[in-house]
C-alpha cells in the first residue's frame, strides 16, 4: 500500500521537476537585451512676427480739455432796471458780434442829460450878454481915454483944473475894472462850460452803456439777469464764449518731446511750436479729427506729475461743426491731441513688450534662441524704434520666455493679429500680405475642386 501511494505521488513530482529544470534552461536563451532610448529636447511654444520696416513720424498724445481763447463777462456798469432782454440771449445761442442783447432802464440818464443841456445853453448865454457888455466898456474905455488925453492937455496949457483931470482918470480905471471883472466872468464862465461838457459826456457814456452789446461773435454760456429785474452796478448780467478760435492745453511728460523737436527743425518756429498738431475726439460711434496750431508752451512745469503744457488752437470751432457728425468745439470737451514730427525714413519697429531690459529674442538658426542686445533709438507709444541690433528681414520673439535660455530649442507660431496691430499703430494702415493672400485663394479653390469631385 505504501508502495502504491509513493507510486501516485512520483507521477506528479517527475513532470514538476522536467518542467523546472526546462524553464532554467530554456529561459536564459529567450531574454533580451535591454533597449537605449534617444533623449527628445523639449521645444518652447513662442509666438513670433517680423519687425516693421516703415517709414515712421514720431508722434506723441496728449490729453486736455477745451477753453475759449477769449470769454466775456457781461457786468452791469450803470445801475438800474432791466428793461429790455433780446430772445437770443439764451444759454447756448450763437450771437454774431454787434447784436443788441440787453437793454437797462435809460430815463434817470436822459433827464440828468437835458438838465446838463440846459445848463450848457444858460452858460452859451451868459457867455454871449457878457460878451457884449464887455466890448460896451472897451468902447466906453477907448471915449474915456480920449477925454482923459484932452483933459491933460487942457491942464497943462492951464484951461482947466487939475481936479478935472483927476476925475477923468478915476472914470478910466473904473472903466478898467469893469473890463476886468467881466473878462474874469467870461474865464468862470468857460470854466463851468467845461465842467459840463464832461459831465455831458459821462451821462453820455453811461446811457450808452445801458445797452448791452456783442463785442465779438459769441456764445452765450449763463444768463443771471432777466427783464424787470434791477442790476447794481457791477453786477454780472450773463457770460458767453468766444466762437472764433478754442485752446487746449495738453499735458505731455517732459523729455518725450525730444525725439519729435529733433526731427522737426524750423527756424522760423523752433522747438514744440514746429510741430504738427491734430486735435482727436474719440465717441461711441465715430473719431472727428480737428487740424491744430502750437500756440505756445506753458511757463512752468507741474511739480507733481513732471509734465509741461503744449497749448494748441482749433481755429472755427463752431463754423466747422456739421449736425449729427461733427459737432462743435464747446468748453471742456475732453479731447485728444496728437504732436507730430517729420518722417524719418523707414525704420526698423517692434512692440515694446519684445524689449527686455536692451535685449531682444530672436528666432535663430534651427529654432534656436538668440538673445541680442538691441540699441532703441526711441520709443513711441506701444512701439520701439531701433537703431541697431535686427536687420528687417529677421522674426523676433514677443512671448514672454521663463527661463530665456541661449540656445534652447523654440517651437514657433506667426501671430499675424499682433503685427497688424503694430501697424495701425505706425502707420494707421492695416497690413496687406499677398502671399497669405494667394495661399487662402488656393485653398479655397482646391477645397472647392474636392467639393465638386464628392457630389459627383
Amino acid at each position: 500500500m505504501q508502495f502504491k501511494k509513493w507510486f501516485k505521488r512520483s507521477l506528479i513530482l517527475i513532470p514538476l521537476a522536467i518542467g523546472i529544470a526546462a524553464i532554467v534552461v530554456v529561459a536564459p536563451k529567450m531574454k533580451k537585451p535591454p533597449q537605449k532610448i534617444e533623449a527628445v529636447e523639449p521645444a518652447t511654444k513662442v509666438r513670433i512676427i517680423k519687425p516693421l520696416f516703415e517709414e515712421v513720424s514720431p508722434k506723441l498724445i496728449g490729453y486736455g480739455s477745451t477753453a475759449p481763447t477769449r470769454t466775456w463777462d457781461a457786468v452791469a456798469e450803470v445801475a438800474g432796471r432791466v428793461s429790455w432782454v433780446s430772445k437770443k440771449l439764451k444759454a447756448g445761442e450763437i450771437v454774431s458780434k454787434g447784436t443788441e442783447l440787453l437793454k437797462i432802464d435809460n430815463s434817470d440818464y436822459k433827464l440828468a442829460l437835458s438838465q446838463i443841456n440846459a445848463q450848457l445853453n444858460t452858460s452859451k448865454v451868459k457867455t454871449e450878454t457878457t460878451k457884449r457888455s464887455l466890448g460896451l466898456e472897451q468902447r466906453n474905455r477907448i471915449s474915456l481915454k480920449k477925454e482923459l488925453v484932452r483933459q491933460q492937455g487942457l491942464l497943462r496949457k492951464r484951461l482947466l483944473p487939475a481936479s478935472t483931470v483927476e476925475a477923468a482918470e478915476r472914470n478910466l480905471i473904473k472903466a478898467d475894472a469893469t473890463i476886468q471883472n467881466l473878462q474874469n466872468s467870461l474865464s468862470i464862465i468857460e470854466a463851468e462850460k467845461q465842467v459840463f461838457v464832461v459831465q455831458r459826456q459821462q451821462v453820455e457814456l453811461d446811457l450808452a452803456r445801458t445797452k448791452i452789446v456783442a463785442p465779438f461773435d459769441v456764445r452765450i454760456v449763463s444768463i443771471t439777469a432777466h427783464e424787470a429785474r434791477f442790476a447794481n452796478k457791477g453786477q454780472l448780467l450773463f457770460n458767453a464764449d468766444a466762437t472764433d478760435k478754442t485752446e487746449i492745453e495738453a499735458r505731455i511728460p517732459i523729455g518725450l518731446l525730444r525725439p519729435l523737436i529733433a526731427s522737426k527743425k524750423s527756424e522760423a518756429y523752433p522747438g514744440a511750436l514746429g510741430l504738427d498738431a491734430l486735435v482727436r475726439l474719440r465717441t461711441h460711434t465715430h473719431t472727428i479729427e480737428w487740424d491744430a496750431k502750437i500756440e505756445r508752451v506753458a511757463g512752468q512745469i507741474d511739480r507733481q506729475t513732471q509734465t509741461t503744457g503744449i497749448i494748441v488752437s482749433v481755429s472755427d470751432p463752431y463754423g466747422k461743426a456739421q449736425p449729427g457728425q461733427r459737432p462743435p468745439l464747446s468748453r471742456n470737451t475732453f479731447v485728444e491731441v496728437e504732436l507730430r514730427g517729420s518722417p524719418k525714413g523707414k525704420q526698423v519697429v517692434v512692440p515694446t513688450s519684445a524689449l527686455h531690459q536692451g535685449k531682444i529674442y530672436v528666432l535663430g538658426e534651427e529654432d534656436r534662441l538668440d538673445i541680442r542686445k538691441v540699441k532703441v533709438a526711441f520709443i513711441q507709444g506701444r512701439y520701439a524704434v531701433l537703431a541697431s541690433g535686427i536687420k528687417p528681414n529677421e522674426k523676433i520673439i514677443i512671448s514672454d520666455l521663463i527661463p530665456s535660455i541661449q540656445g534652447m530649442l523654440l517651437k514657433p507660431i506667426m501671430d499675424k493679429k499682433t503685427r497688424g496691430m503694430l501697424m495701425m499703430e505706425v502707420s494707421g494702415k492695416k497690413p496687406t500680405d499677398n502671399k497669405d493672400t494667394k495661399a487662402n485663394k488656393a485653398n479655397e479653390t482646391s477645397k472647392d475642386n474636392k467639393n465638386k469631385d464628392n457630389s459627383k
